[in-house]
């Protein structure tokens, strides 16, 4: 933009004082009108800015809250593999520690609501007068641990045949929690923290839950809609006992059909016999059995609808008599193994 003075002069001639002021106005006009451009500039630049950094700033907070998954660990003390969740801590057996604060890092957990808490410290349980039993580990707001000696379900729709204490992680929007009172499912903000096997007043085994199961893998790796998605299409139990002549059902959150799904059991060791070592893992997806007379059926049998498998056990106290890679003759009982289920949804 070019700015023209309004009087010239020449050489060797007077100049009008009148002129000269008018050349001085013209310029000091000129002068301000240029500050004030430079000003709107600026006002303009900080505005541009600010909202650039609001949409930023909203996008940050977005992100975050999807990473802090719903009734999850977000994050806490690893293993040594820097992935695997370790928060809790059997060094004394008669009592439930947590690595939590002090020499480890705090815990933050999110519940069903979406309220987040962080964690410098969670005081230790005593469990030596629990009976012994697989024991679900929740953790409140408020900082207090409960144990339940019942299922966790993780599914869509509400888990049939429920027991008291049973609890139901609702993985459908808006996610929910709620536990079984005998009557009705109420809200309930508890979080999972993983399991403890008791035994005659000691702690046997400790399982962590694993973290931000909504929202990240096993790697940690932030998924995708789609790969959330797919998320659905696999469904793993926690380890539960199942008796003799019995049936127990597994709520998973497939929701497709039977013959769309493939269904693999597992059974872990408690105790030593044998060749079979504590915490071993074998394949019970058969069912056999040693004779036609009673008590001898060893095997178990699925029975399998859209959201639920059945499985169901012989006659025998035992699971098998194979003494693997032995050369013995031994027999695995049913109450010294775990069992567990894993339901993947078939791709073809």
């Amino acid at each position: 933009m070019s700015f023209n003075i309004p009087n010239t002069f020449v050489a060797g001639t007077k100049a009008k004082a009148d002129e000269v002021n008018e050349n001085f106005v013209s310029l000091q006009n000129e002068i301000n009108k240029n500050a004030q451009t430079v000003i709107d500039i600026k006002k303009d630049v900080e505005y541009i800015k600010n909202d650039f950094m609001d949409d930023i700033a909203a996008e940050v907070q977005m992100i975050s809250q999807a990473q802090k998954s719903k009734f999850s660990i977000n994050s806490a003390h690893l293993a040594e593999d820097g992935k695997s969740p370790d928060i809790l801590d059997d060094s004394d057996p008669e009592i439930l520690a947590f690595k939590v604060g002090g020499e480890y890092p705090v815990l933050i957990a999110t519940n069903a609501a979406g309220e987040s808490e962080t964690f410098e410290s969670i005081e230790s349980v005593g469990i030596s007068g629990y009976v012994s039993g697989l024991y679900s580990i929740f953790l409140t707001l408020e900082g207090n641990v409960e144990l339940f000696q019942a299922s966790v379900h993780r599914c869509p729709n509400p888990p049939s045949n429920p027991v008291i204490n049973d609890v139901w992680l609702m993985t459908l929007e808006p996610w929910a929690s709620y536990k079984y009172n005998g009557v009705s499912w109420v809200e309930y903000d508890g979080i999972p923290l993983g399991t403890v096997d008791i035994v005659a007043g000691e702690i046997y085994e400790l399982q962590n839950a694993e973290f931000n199961t909504q929202y990240l893998d096993s790697d940690c790796t932030f998924l995708t809609e789609r790969g959330r998605a797919n998320l659905s299409k696999r469904f793993e139990s926690t380890w539960v006992t199942i008796s003799s002549k019995s049936s127990y059902t597994f709520n998973h959150n497939l929701n497709v059909r039977p013959e769309r799904y493939s269904v693999k059991m597992l059974i872990r060791v408690k105790a030593a016999v044998g060749n079979y070592k504590a915490g071993d893992i074998l394949d019970v997806s058969y069912s056999n059995f040693i004779g036609n007379v009673a008590n001898s059926e060893l095997g178990c049998i699925f029975r399998c609808t859209s959201t639920t498998v059945t499985v169901g056990t012989g006659d025998s106290d035992y699971v098998c008599y194979n003494d693997i890679g032995g050369t013995g003759y031994y027999a695995l009982r049913r109450d010294n193994v775990q069992y567990k289920i894993i339901v993947t949804q078939d791709v073809n």
